[in-house]
């Protein structure tokens, strides 16, 4: 099987073929925040799509451009040199939209003080953070950090293991 490449094509918005089973939903909280978002920044995440048009990823912001009057703009698309196979589609539609990452709530308190967090995030994961950034800062006055750099993910995870098994707090992170 040929080796997947990607490049950037343009396509009009109403071209686009949602994928039919899509995981993936958005509150009308959140898609107005994403809309918000597209009115400020434009289009700055550009969805991918399969050779046949069936999105793959970015399909609440093309819906969002379509509720926006936008359906008949020319947009920024990825698509790859082949067409995917079913499986691969599924699982690119996963790992594209799984957000491996975690929040640095000691960075969020230090750094973005000056933005109104609440406005982008939902009331209960912003009473979550904040409760988090607390017991963070409280933590952090009597504690020592050691940051390791691994060659690879499979090293920063059985390090990572290894010192869960002898009793040290610890947290991934990916840079």
């Amino acid at each position: 099987m040929k080796k997947l490449e990607w490049r950037t094509e343009q396509r009009k918005v109403n071209d686009l073929v949602p994928f039919k089973i899509n995981p993936r939903k958005i509150t009308k909280a959140k898609r107005q925040q994403l809309i918000k978002s597209i009115e400020k920044f434009n289009l700055a995440e550009i969805p991918a799509i399969n050779k046949d048009n069936t999105i793959i990823s970015g399909h609440q912001r093309i819906m969002a451009l379509q509720i926006m009057g936008r359906g008949d703009e020319i947009i920024d698309v990825r698509v790859p040199n082949r067409q995917l196979s079913k499986i691969e589609l599924k699982e690119y539609n996963l790992i594209s939209n799984t957000h491996v990452g975690e929040w640095d709530f000691e960075i969020l308190e230090l750094e973005f003080e000056d933005l109104k967090i609440g406005e982008y995030f939902d009331l209960v994961e912003k009473s979550n953070q904040q409760k988090s950034i607390k017991d963070l800062s409280n933590k952090i006055k009597n504690k020592f950090i050691v940051e390791v750099n691994c060659i690879n993910e499979k090293e920063q995870e059985k390090l990572y293991n290894e010192l869960l098994k002898q009793g040290y707090e610890c947290r991934l992170l990916t840079l």
